[in-house]
């Protein structure tokens, strides 16, 4: 019984370890792009050097300026 409770314990805190703070919520934005009528939505976010990344790719440029630049 002391083996199951503790590795709950344990399964508890790794679970709660995972849990970091740099996840993309913050530092993240959607933009929108009008092309022939269709609207689509894609996502922005910061990387860690400060620049912007697209679809995971980086564009070299900072984010806010890409943001300045290419979102509403």
């Amino acid at each position: 019984m002391k083996k199951l409770i503790l590795s709950l314990v344990l399964l508890a805190g790794m679970t709660f370890v995972a849990c970091s703070k740099d996840d993309d919520g913050g530092n993240c934005v959607t933009c929108s792009e009008t092309f022939e009528g269709e609207t689509y939505k894609y996502k922005v976010c910061k990387n860690a050097d400060g620049n912007a990344t697209v679809e995971g790719e980086d564009t070299e440029m900072e984010f806010d300026e890409y943001v300045d630049t290419f979102c509403d």
